[in-house]
Parts: structure tokens; sequence; C-alpha cells
């Protein structure tokens, strides 16, 4: 290789690393302007003052857990041995998920890419929310709703 193809080369590889750090500047700096820890405002299958939190973190990734405001104890005081009713009443009122997250700021979505869930069929699936910010709440969109029926917005205020 000679030194004008040598310098070509390298001059060709700069300008795609030019061309590439916007894109992934825009990305990163979407997702810090959402970066933070949530509570619950609303959440209509988890009922009136859901708990939980949402995490999202400046390096991409999340973890959200809601419950409903109470759920029954079990009454043989360990996990393993709840009734077929009591597990049903803990399943059917939380969820959990976690794994990566990215933010596109121009379409205003949140991409969640699900890792592990406390409902195990969204393993491994990804989803895409339409969300907006307003002032300390952060609102999106969730199309499939791990109990199905139809969309709801769920609302989550930023913890200072």
């Amino acid at each position: 290789m000679n030194n004008s193809t040598t310098l070509s080369a390298y001059s060709t590889l700069l300008l795609f690393a030019a061309l590439a750090l916007p894109a992934g500047n825009a990305a990163a700096e979407g997702a810090k302007s959402v970066a933070g820890t949530y509570t619950p405002v609303s959440n209509a299958p988890f009922g009136d003052n859901p708990r939980g939190q949402l995490i999202l973190g400046r390096d991409g990734h999340y973890s959200i857990i809601l419950a409903r405001a109470t759920l029954a104890k079990v009454a043989a005081d360990a996990r393993d041995k709840g009734t077929a009713e009591e597990n049903k009443a803990i399943v059917g009122g939380s969820i959990a998920h976690f794994g990566k997250y990215t933010v596109d700021a121009k379409v205003k979505t949140i991409t969640f890419n699900v890792e592990a869930s406390t409902f195990p069929n969204w393993d491994g699936t990804t989803f895409k929310r339409a969300f907006k910010v307003s002032g300390d709440q952060l609102t999106y969109t969730n199309n499939a709703p791990s109990g199905g029926g139809s969309a709801i917005d769920v609302v989550w205020k930023r913890v200072k």
C-alpha cells in the first residue's frame, strides 16, 4: 500500500467516524434527558396509588417494578408456599422487568429492551413507547399491557 492509498483509507475512516458521532451523541443526550429515578403517579392496571420505581440510568440500563398499593400477604409467611389464590393476586398485582433502554429524542420514543421480567413472555422482547416530559413528569404509552387490554398511559414523577 502506498502513502497516498493509506492516507485516503485513513481519511475515509475519519469521515465515517465523524458522521457517526453526532447520531451517537444525540441518542446519549436523549437518554440523559430522561435519566433518573421515578415513582409511579398512575398506571390503570395497578389501581390508585400504585407503588414502585422506575430507574433510567445514564448508562442506558433501566429497571421497573410496579405493584398495587396493597397486596395480600401470603398466609404461610413463605414466598414459595402461597396458595393458588394468593399467587394469582400477587402476579396480577405486580410486574417487574429490567434491561437496557434507548431514547429517540427526535420522535420522542423510549425503547425498552427487556432482559428479564416477572412476566417471562416479555424476556428478550423490545417495546417502543411514545413519551413526553412535562416538568418532573414522564409519561409514556404502553400499547401492550401485560394483562392485555387497550393502550394505557403510564405516568411517573421524578424523585428529587
